[in-house]
């Protein structure tokens, strides 16, 4: 999978003769959340500036991996079968797959998300939500902690209204290609910590 990544590969559901799948795709074009240029609904700015949410990062993988998967069994596509639970997991326990949780006031787990890292290059997979913008709000939480490890490359791999409200872009899989080589010959810093240091309401314009 790691090798799969450092190529511009990922596993993605298909569909044929009414089942679902897992191929390996490159797309083309390719979606990227430019990690210098986000934008942020202003209902999400609100939210995050009366401390709606909380973050942190990496401190109940399996639980955000599991809440993913649900995702795709209630939208009848549950392509994150068991082996690949597994992989990823076993990505994560090598230091190779991370991910944002949003808790609210109260303290309990409401969104997240995860993804794959690969140099400077981060891809995210899939995410969640149980409460209204909590997905959206971990988009913020995983662009403040990109920048502030240094990744200089977030792979999102195909746009949706979702990300594009966050300026998602495509361009071509040739300059997505040259971009993540150039990521790759970098090792970003991870945050001592799974408490968010960054202040999430900064990271970007209102839209």
């Amino acid at each position: 999978m790691l090798d799969a990544y450092r190529h511009g590969i990922f596993p993605w559901p298909c569909r044929w003769a009414d089942q679902w799948f897992v191929g390996w795709h490159s797309p083309d074009p390719r979606a990227i959340l430019p990690l210098d240029d986000v934008r942020i609904p202003k209902r999400l700015q609100r939210k995050l500036r009366a401390g709606h949410f909380r973050f942190r990062w990496n401190s109940c993988f399996d639980s955000v991996l599991q809440h993913c998967a649900s995702v795709g069994v209630r939208k009848e596509n549950a392509w994150l079968c068991p082996d690949l639970l597994d992989a990823i997991s076993s990505l994560h326990r090598s230091g190779d797959a991370h991910c944002i949780e949003v808790y609210d006031r109260d303290g309990t787990l409401c969104g997240g998300l995860y993804g794959i890292a690969v140099g400077a290059a981060f891809s995210a997979e899939s995410m969640f939500h149980l409460q209204s913008d909590a997905s959206k709000a971990a988009v913020c939480g995983l662009v403040a902690v990109l920048r502030h490890a240094g990744f200089e490359l977030m792979d999102i791999q195909q746009t949706s209204p979702h990300l594009l409200a966050f300026g998602a872009v495509e361009i071509d899989r040739c300059d997505y290609l040259v971009a993540l080589q150039r990521a790759l010959g970098k090792q970003p810093s991870w945050p001592a910590t799974t408490e968010h240091p960054i202040p999430i309401d900064r990271i970007g314009a209102e839209d």
